[in-house]
């Protein structure tokens, strides 16, 4: 299940948004959740339109997602610098799954940067790339992300654009990955692209790259070409893979092989195709989320029911206990009532408590025989039922 773009995803959505919005003015920004923000812009003769941008996805929605009430700083400083923006392009990185928008307004010229790996990312930076603000700070051994610092991109990886059949078989000679896992990372196709090919050249994704033939390497160096030049060409089918449950499993820019035999939901644009998707995915985790808290709610309240039935037995089971006891009391009130009597008059004689002890301690009046008699005045008796 896709949980998030892929390098080609993004290709084709860049081009859509860039056509989309160009010469949109951003209206407003607002922090929806803790990784996700909205951004507001108006188009001349279409209105307003919104672009969500989450830690794994973008696209323009045309769903409702609520916005706090009290504005985030996040969204904030990002008000601040763009309310008013216009937009001037809007672009892929290389071939990463990084998205860049570079914004104008009369002050001068802004760069908003998505980065759609990891946990994400979104950095606002001035038109030297020097960071004004930033959802997150974050540090890696060779780049860092933190305002006043001068915007670095990660260390780029291989553009398939670009690879040839001496650089392809390069790859895959020197992989110690299986070969589904090479042609996703060291490719930048993602997992899906990657199985796609390895379904087309009917080889199985799990071989040792370093152990194919020369005649496997050409085979899927050639249904590598092909997807490329679909890339390219901007051959276009969006869609929305479904699986026997009728759930959305994928969004995809074009047909693929390893899906055939699946229902598939055509769309006008891949940005549709996307918005559809993880609108659907947001419901089904809010769903679960929803359906283990009320599983949570319910075990609570059977362990709470659990502890007070025991307690109510333990509460039975002791009030039989003192029942007994003023049984036996009433019963032999008038022999308990002599004991006392007797003891006080020793008391009264100015007898201590050891003393009495030695005097009554093992003492029996009638079914009634004296065990303990404590320093405070307590005394322990047991009772023969009569």
């Amino acid at each position: 299940m896709k949980t998030g773009l892929t390098s080609i995803d993004i290709y084709f959505l860049t081009r859509e948004l860039n056509d989309e919005l160009d010469s949109a003015r951003v209206d407003k920004v607002y922090q929806i959740s803790g990784r996700e923000i909205k951004i507001r812009v108006y188009l001349p003769k279409e209105g307003s339109k919104e672009l969500v941008i989450a830690p794994n996805y973008l696209c323009l929605t045309r769903y409702q997602r609520d916005a706090p009430e009290q504005p985030s700083s996040f969204a904030m400083q990002l008000r601040k610098h763009l309310k008013g923006a216009f937009i001037k392009a809007i672009r892929q990185y290389r071939f990463d799954r990084i998205i860049e928008f570079e914004l104008k307004r009369s002050d001068g010229e802004y760069f908003l940067i998505t980065e759609l790996f990891s946990n994400g990312n979104i950095i606002l930076c001035n038109s030297e790339r020097r960071i004004l603000g930033l959802l997150e700070w974050q540090r890696w051994k060779d780049r860092r992300l933190g305002v006043g610092q001068i915007y670095q991109y990660p260390p780029g990886g291989r553009n398939p654009l670009e690879i040839d059949l001496p650089e392809f078989r390069d790859i895959l000679r020197g992989s110690e990955k299986s070969l589904v896992a090479t042609l996703a990372a060291d490719l930048s196709l993602g997992g899906i692209y990657a199985e796609e090919l390895c379904f087309n050249s009917e080889i199985d994704k799990s071989r040792e790259p370093k152990r194919l033939g020369d005649d496997e390497i050409q085979l899927l160096f050639n249904s590598f070409k092909r997807l490329i030049e679909t890339i390219k060409n901007e051959v276009k089918e969006p869609m929305l893979i479904l699986d026997e449950s009728r759930r959305y499993v994928d969004a995809i820019p074009f047909r693929l092989s390893i899906y055939e035999g699946f229902e598939r939901e055509g769309f006008n644009t891949l940005n549709e195709a996307i918005d559809r998707y993880f609108i659907e995915s947001e419901l089904m985790e809010m769903q679960k989320i929803g359906e283990r808290k009320i599983q949570e709610r319910l075990a609570k309240i059977q362990r709470i029911e659990l502890e007070q039935r025991e307690m109510i037995r333990d509460l039975e089971k002791k009030s039989e206990e003192y029942k007994k006891i003023g049984d036996l009391i009433y019963q032999n009130f008038q022999v308990l009532e002599m004991i006392i009597k007797s003891i006080n008059e020793e008391r009264d004689r100015g007898a201590d408590w050891s003393e009495i002890g030695k005097r009554f301690i093992g003492k029996r009046f009638n079914n009634i025989r004296i065990e303990d008699i404590g320093r405070n005045g307590s005394i322990t008796v047991e009772v023969e039922e009569k």
